[in-house]
């Protein structure tokens, strides 16, 4: 049945992916519908952490701190250590004079001040997911799960989708301008759409077991995040979910001589026991799901009007927290262009830099979360990862497209160092008022602005562009000396940056600023005149 319904922007997964982007089109004023065929989120825990990019991305779509909360029973899990068993990996670590002091996170390095207002966090998917469909339900979304997407067809301006309601059959289709698939690793549709991926490396196949046992006593003041098993017959890695009761070891077996079958629960607990080391408790098994930490990245994030994201479009080991924060910040790079050609601010060749964005940005995601996985390996003697670059932490993107503007000479290498205010970059983050709760990065709000002293807001305002001053101090951070600017896109990434025009660029600051927007996919008027949930600054000028 077609109901005539239409949606600019259909999102098929209501994973934290799909949710993300749900979030996002309605930050960004998009109408959308978003399907899920399960009937609620996911109850297995799945990825533990979220980067500083992505807690970045929650702080500007209004929820970092539910999701905070939702993460808190893992706080005080830090720590990797190795062993046969549990009981012998922390029988040489001092629990802490005070149980209830945070430990050292390998998530807040001091460099970490430098780059971000915020830092990553852990958190399992089964407590994240509700709190962002929770949002996502409050905002003007329409979000149904329960429902199969069945059918896709591409028309010559739109998308015919078939919905299928799982617990009733009935059939409808709605249309769509675009379509974001979030549909996971598992997903169907870059298959029914001949999207060939490039494969790399298998980090083998586990069974992720979910279990209970009461560990509170034991791990009390040495709370640890994971412990690489390697005993005779057992090599897996046991994890902290809830860090009291709630587990899970990732068990590695051969497929080519047993299947998940030959685990039955009762199997199961007694490798739980063995891998406890613990006598007396006793584990209880909740669930177990296979699954192959595999290293995987679409060659095409596009095919018309469907775009890829998250583990539909790369899969990598869950080794730093990477693989659902790259798939928040694929969203977040692409709901902002979907919103500007919508709207007809944009020409619709702006989509093309999802691919030229996102695509390296996967590629260079799944080489280090492979990296980590050869690492974490139990028995390997590969070095531990290193924690102290930008990259490590989801902000060393540097976006090369039509939607960035680099002179000669500028680098393309992902950011190792700091962040420079160099095109591409993420902008450099620094507390723009006394008491430290507004960064830079609040500043573009989800929209167009540029950054620079109060000689360029008379251009911007001609240019239909937001203005705000952070300060010399933020000047010397992005490389403009005292006199030049940087062109800030709606994603917090730097399109454009002239250095002090007085001495090094262009005399007349207007003619700076429309040659650069003459050279970028963009029609009229750059300021959408959206502001992100609860800010607003007498600093910012619209």
């Amino acid at each position: 049945m077609h109901t005539g319904k239409h949606y600019p922007v259909l999102v098929v997964g209501g994973g934290i992916v799909g949710l993300t982007a749900s979030l996002a089109l309605s930050h960004h004023g998009v109408p959308s519908l978003l399907v899920e065929a399960h009937p609620g989120t996911h109850d297995h825990p799945r990825a533990r952490s979220l980067n500083a990019r992505a807690m970045e991305i929650y702080r500007e779509l209004g929820v970092a701190d539910a999701v905070r909360e939702a993460g808190a029973p893992l706080a005080r899990a830090e720590g990797l250590h190795r062993g046969p068993d549990l009981a012998t990996a922390l029988a040489d670590v001092p629990r802490r004079p005070n149980p209830g002091d945070r430990p050292e996170s390998i998530f807040a390095p001091t460099e970490m001040a430098r780059w971000s207002p915020t830092t990553g966090h852990r958190a399992t998917l089964d407590a994240v997911e509700p709190v962002l469909l929770a949002a996502a339900r409050r905002r003007p979304a329409e979000i149904r799960f329960g429902t199969q997407r069945t059918g896709l067809r591409h028309g010559d301006d739109h998308l015919a989708v078939d919905l299928t309601d799982v617990a009733t059959g009935a059939t409808e289709t709605v249309t769509a301008d675009y379509l974001i698939a979030a549909d996971g690793a598992g997903g169907a549709l870059r298959h029914e759409l001949d999207v060939s991926s490039t494969y790399g490396t298998s980090h083998g196949h586990q069974l992720n077991i979910l279990f209970r046992a009461d560990l509170e006593q034991l791990i009390r003041g040495r709370e640890f995040s994971v412990i690489l098993i390697a005993r005779a017959g057992v090599r897996g890695m046991l994890t902290a979910i809830d860090a009291r009761t709630r587990w899970a070891f990732h068990l590695r077996y051969d497929p080519a001589v047993e299947s998940p079958a030959d685990y039955p629960p009762e199997r199961c607990e007694q490798i739980l026991r063995d891998v406890l080391g613990v006598p007396g408790i006793e584990p209880e098994v909740a669930s177990v799901l296979p699954w192959e930490a595999r290293e995987r990245t679409l060659d095409r994030l596009r095919a018309g009007r469907v775009f890829f994201a998250g583990d539909a479009a790369h899969q990598m080991p869950p080794a730093g927290a990477r693989g659902a924060s790259t798939g928040i910040a694929d969203v977040h790079n692409l709901v902002w262009k979907l919103a500007a050609v919508l709207d007809g601010q944009a020409h619709e060749t702006l989509l093309d830099t999802y691919q030229d964005e996102r695509h390296p940005a996967a590629v260079h995601a799944v080489a280090a979360s492979g990296a980590n996985a050869r690492a974490m390996t139990p028995g390997s003697p590969s070095p531990d990862p290193d924690w102290t670059t930008p990259a490590a932490h989801g902000l060393g993107d540097r976006y090369r497209s039509a939607a960035v503007l680099t002179c000669t000479g500028d680098p393309a290498d992902t950011v190792t160092t700091d962040l420079d205010g160099s095109p591409g970059t993420r902008l450099p983050h620094t507390w723009t008022d006394p008491a430290q709760t507004r960064s830079t990065l609040d500043l573009p709000a989800s929209d167009w602005i540029l950054l620079g002293p109060a000689d360029w807001r008379p251009p911007a305002d001609t240019a239909g562009l937001r203005h705000a001053d952070p300060g010399p101090e933020f000047a010397a951070l992005a490389g403009t000396a005292t006199g030049g600017a940087v062109l800030v896109r709606p994603d917090g990434h730097i399109a454009w940056r002239s250095t002090d025009p007085t001495t090094t660029g262009p005399a007349d600051p207007a003619s700076a600023i429309d040659a650069a927007l003459r050279r970028l996919p963009f029609r009229g008027r750059h300021s959408t005149h959206r502001r992100a949930p609860g800010f607003t600054g007498s600093e910012v000028h619209p």
